[in-house]
């Protein structure tokens, strides 16, 4: 496990880099002064919202659980394994994958090939569900105020090439018999036939995640969950300073929604960077018109403390706690078989 550790050090520390980048282009002085004067009562409003969301998105983890046969795991460690995987947002996201596969399988026997396509599933409807939203947010903004429509519509390219990318990989995974004449040519290759067995399974589990049903259903999930943060990112803002209004919220949801995936298309550990100068660069943007990158800055220092960070120390926090149950004595054998059987054509 120690290269492990090694990469969410790494992590953590190209967080570091991120906040102090955001210092150095606002004004260090003007952040303190923002987060003095923000009313600490409404902070707590911020971090209910932000449990709502992982309590809504447990759920979800919990129900692809249930979905891919793994019943023998009580709701307590699901959440504890959910919940201590907030840690893995600063980690490639293929270490995620089998790390929680990997402890999913010492918890419940559960085979890697089955466990982790539920992680990539999660990721994808999340996606789905933040496009949702920066529709919405979109929409909201053009009925709301005609300011900025030529930006914003420069915007919907982008858009439906994520979209498309998307809903092509589901529906590819949905007709199976394109899908298995396609794992037919590639088990004649002499390295990934030996494997043909884990692939059946890996997209046997993939076809039942995406079936529409669960799809929809963890769609809809994803846009109740998600629109707890962009709430949250609407009571920053009023917090700092900024006076309440329908456009405001629009805006915040189509900012929260847009650097999100942003973050994630980046491929960058936590959308690190990307994330927080997307949402810093249309702050000052879309609500302030270029000025003040001191409120700007302390914005999204604010936001991804919520959406980000505070996952960060829960997940230590419930890995800590719950580390016997989660990483038993032989956790490292278990992590090395993983990496094993993740990767056996490099073997």
């Amino acid at each position: 496990m120690k290269d492990l550790r090694n990469k969410l050090i790494i992590g953590a520390l190209f967080g570091a880099v991120v906040v102090v980048g955001l210092l150095l282009y606002t004004d260090l002085r003007d952040v303190g002064g923002y987060i003095r004067r923000f009313p600490l009562p409404l902070l707590s409003v911020v971090l209910a919202l932000t449990l709502f969301n992982y309590a809504l998105r447990w759920v979800k983890w919990h129900y692809y659980l249930t979905l891919i046969g793994v019943e023998n795991i009580s709701p307590l460690d699901s959440a504890a394994l959910f919940v201590s995987g907030f840690v893995l947002a600063l980690s490639p996201g293929k270490v995620a994958e089998l790390l929680k596969a990997a402890v999913l399988r010492g918890m419940t026997g559960t085979p890697i090939a089955r466990s982790a396509p539920v992680i990539p599933a999660e990721r994808i409807t999340d996606g789905l569900a933040m496009l949702v939203l920066g529709a919405i947010g979109f929409g909201g903004m053009l009925a709301t105020s005609a300011e900025h429509s030529d930006l914003l519509l420069g915007y919907l390219p982008a858009y439906f090439v994520v979209l498309g990318l998307l809903m092509a990989g589901i529906v590819v995974i949905q007709i199976r018999p394109l899908f298995l004449w396609l794992l037919g040519l590639f088990e004649r290759l002499p390295l990934v036939g030996r494997i043909s067995h884990t692939l059946h399974e890996l997209y046997e589990s993939s076809y039942e995640l995406f079936r529409p049903r669960p799809l929809l259903l963890a769609v809809a999930l994803g846009v109740i969950s998600w629109s707890g943060e962009c709430v949250g990112f609407f009571l920053i803002l009023r917090g700092m300073g900024l006076e309440p209004s329908w456009l405001l919220l629009w805006q915040a949801t189509f900012m929260l929604a847009a650097a999100t995936i942003i973050g994630a298309v980046s491929g960058l550990p936590g959308g690190l960077g990307a994330a927080e100068f997307s949402i810093a660069g249309m702050v000052q943007l879309l609500v302030l018109g270029y000025e003040d990158p001191g409120f700007a800055g302390t914005a999204t220092i604010l936001v991804r403390l919520f959406t980000l960070w505070f996952g960060v120390v829960l997940g230590l926090l419930t890995a800590f706690v719950f580390r016997r149950r989660l990483f038993p004595d032989h956790m490292d054998q278990l992590w090395q078989a993983t990496q094993a059987e993740a990767d056996p054509v490099d073997s």
